[in-house]
């Protein structure tokens, strides 16, 4: 077979289960650059121009929290109303469910749920989405978090992530 195919039943339902490399190698091909280099993700690209000087597309936490809120200071994307089902998919696992990939309680990514400001569809719940930076639970009281389009490039291990899910509570999904 000739390329990758979703597998029947899923084709409207979002990617899951991508590492961090992963999602960096395809933020990489998706805007024309050679993934291959993927795992070095604080060098520059290659004859990369300073606009594009950078070896990965992810969004940057701060740039994900902008992107889902907007300029006001909101606690979700659609303001500070607590959420229903009808603006996210949060807490739909169910204990001892064994699920196949076409019967997981996703959303399709056309659903309108999570909407941005800007229009952007699930910026919170259905599934968490990667992030640049690495997660520290205190960069947001340093200096650097005060720069603009501020990212932490102190590696700490894990990657941060942003949005919430299916399977966890709305709480995670702020």
């Amino acid at each position: 077979q000739d390329g990758w195919q979703p597998r029947p039943g899923t084709e409207h339902l979002p990617m899951i289960l991508v590492s961090w490399y992963g999602a960096n190698a395809y933020s990489l091909w998706a805007n024309g650059f050679d993934w291959r280099p993927y795992r070095a993700e604080l060098e520059p690209l290659p004859g990369s121009s300073h606009a594009a000087n950078q070896s990965s597309y992810l969004p940057s936490e701060a740039q994900w929290e902008y992107a889902a809120r907007g300029a006001a200071t909101r606690k979700y994307p659609w303001g500070n109303d607590e959420p229903d089902p009808q603006q996210l998919r949060c807490a739909s696992h169910l204990v001892r469910e064994r699920y196949r990939a076409e019967t997981l309680p996703m959303a399709p990514v056309n659903d309108v749920l999570g909407m941005s400001p800007f229009g952007l569809h699930h910026m919170a719940g259905n599934v968490w989405q990667w992030c640049r930076d690495w997660y520290a639970p205190d960069f947001y009281h340093t200096p650097e978090a005060r720069m603009a389009n501020a990212e932490n490039r102190t590696p700490t291990g894990v990657r941060s992530e942003r949005g919430g899910s299916w399977i966890g509570p709305a709480a995670l999904a702020r």
